[in-house]
């Protein structure tokens, strides 16, 4: 190589390390304006966002508190006290009628009239019906509409001791009114004259025989009034529903539904004096004794008439018991009806105060 071209070598080689070098004072001199400029715009984008998140936070902390109406449910168990309809049962008194008509009775001293009697535990009201509409004429009825509050209000009795004692040995009725204490009378269903039929007096069962050829009547414990066709009716079944009560005379007089029957199982259908016991409800009955075989002050009724009285009356169940001369109503140790003849009775049905039963 000629010492020309060398010397060009060389000088394009100064020229290089010349301009790198040039480059290389530039760039850090650069990178540092550039360093002082970026603090100026990256400043203020950094302080917005830690401002709302800073507040947000603090904001929804806040309501936490808020969690306390969750304690609010414990009102809404209040409606638990909802069990204080349970006392409201409670109260179901130990009258038999269930409350329906507890202004019936009066608290303190009974009031009596001629024709009245009440107290906490007894109502009885008499009332005299003549002619009454629709039947034959003369025609005089008594009617005794009867509250009770206790099964052992309404009673039976013999005149004796014992069933057979009672049908050789009756007894007149005001008698057996003020041996037995009682308010209110009418006669029974004359039952010491058969031999036959399912009897039960104040809870006692005195005789257990089919009857098939009568009707029953039985008074449950908790006063519900039942008349049972003695021919699909056992003594067994009778006993069953341990009444307080069971008569065999009949016949009964309403059907089912407490309408007036057209037939019945019996051969006494004239024109009679009668004796009747009629059921409303539990603890709510009527004697009814009807006057006859006196022409010019009342006929009698026969069983159809009879039947159609009661129904008239608002009765659910009915009664017949034994009627002629034995027919009788009496109160407050008197006569209420005139029956033809005083004819002694050997049993007799009757109300009065509660009693205790040993």
């Amino acid at each position: 190589m000629s010492s020309m071209k060398k010397y060009a070598l060389w000088m394009m080689l100064i020229c290089c390390a010349l301009l790198l070098a040039g480059c290389v004072e530039k760039v850090p001199a650069q990178a540092a304006a550039a360093a002082t400029e970026a603090p100026e715009t990256a400043a203020p984008t950094d302080v917005p966002t830690p401002t709302p998140t800073v507040e947000v936070v603090e904001i929804v902390l806040t309501p936490a508190p808020t969690a306390a109406p969750t304690d609010t449910p414990e009102p809404t168990d209040t409606p638990t006290p909802t069990d204080t309809p349970t006392p409201t049962a409670t109260p179901t008194p130990d009258c038999l009628h269930g409350g329906d008509h507890p202004d019936v009775f009066q608290a303190g001293e009974p009031v009596k009239t001629e024709t009245s009697y009440v107290s906490e535990n007894v109502c009885i009201t008499i009332q005299r019906i003549e002619n009454p509409e629709g039947f034959p004429k003369p025609m005089v009825c008594f009617v005794a509409d009867i509250y009770i509050e206790d099964i052992t209000s309404l009673r039976s009795a013999w005149s004796k001791d014992t069933l057979q004692d009672s049908a050789n040995a009756p007894g007149d009725v005001l008698d057996l009114m003020a041996r037995e204490d009682a308010l209110l009378m009418i006669n029974g269903d004359y039952v010491s004259k058969w031999n036959f039929g399912c009897v039960v007096k104040n809870g006692q069962v005195a005789r257990q025989v089919d009857n098939p050829r009568y009707d029953a009547c039985v008074l449950l414990r908790d006063g519900t009034l039942l008349t049972l066709d003695g021919n699909k009716t056992s003594s067994e079944q009778i006993l069953a529903m341990d009444p307080w009560q069971a008569w065999c005379f009949g016949p009964a007089l309403l059907d089912e539904a407490g309408h007036a029957k057209e037939t019945f199982n019996s051969s006494l259908t004239g024109p009679n004096p009668r004796t009747v016991l009629g059921y409303y409800a539990p603890g709510h009955y009527c004697f009814v004794v009807v006057e006859g075989r006196r022409d010019k002050y009342s006929k009698g009724m026969n069983l159809q008439q009879l039947s159609r009285f009661m129904e008239s009356l608002g009765c659910t169940a009915a009664y017949n018991m034994d009627g002629g001369d034995s027919s009788v109503l009496a109160f407050d140790g008197q006569r209420v009806s005139k029956p033809r003849s005083r004819r002694s009775v050997p049993d007799v049905i009757y109300i009065c105060e509660p009693r205790k039963e040993n």
